[in-house]
C-alpha cells in the first residue's frame, strides 16, 4: 500500500514549500496594493500651456490644417513666448 504524505497537498511537494509560495504570493501583494494606493492618490498634473498649444499645433499638422510653413513659424513663436 502507498503511503500518502498528509502534510502536503502534492505527494512531491512538502508542505513548507507550499506555506514559503504561499508567504511571497501574500507579500507581492501587500507590496502591490501599498503601490497602487500610493498613486491612486496621488493628482495628476495638468501638462503646462506650451505643451498643450504644441501638441494641438501638431494634430492640427498631422490633419493637414495648416501647412508645414506656418506650423514651424507657430512653433517658433511657442518657443520664444515661453523663453
Amino acid at each position: 500500500m502507498e503511503t500518502v504524505d498528509v502534510n502536503s497537498f502534492n505527494p512531491g511537494i512538502p508542505l513548507y514549500l507550499w506555506m514559503l509560495l504561499f508567504l511571497v504570493f501574500l507579500v507581492i501583494a501587500f507590496v502591490g496594493l501599498v503601490i497602487y494606493a500610493s498613486r491612486k492618490g496621488m493628482p495628476r498634473t495638468p501638462l503646462p500651456p506650451q505643451n498643450k498649444q504644441s501638441k494641438l499645433l501638431k494634430e492640427q499638422y498631422a490633419k493637414g490644417e495648416i501647412s508645414e510653413e506656418d506650423f514651424h513659424k507657430r512653433m517658433k513663436s511657442l518657443g520664444k513666448r515661453t523663453a
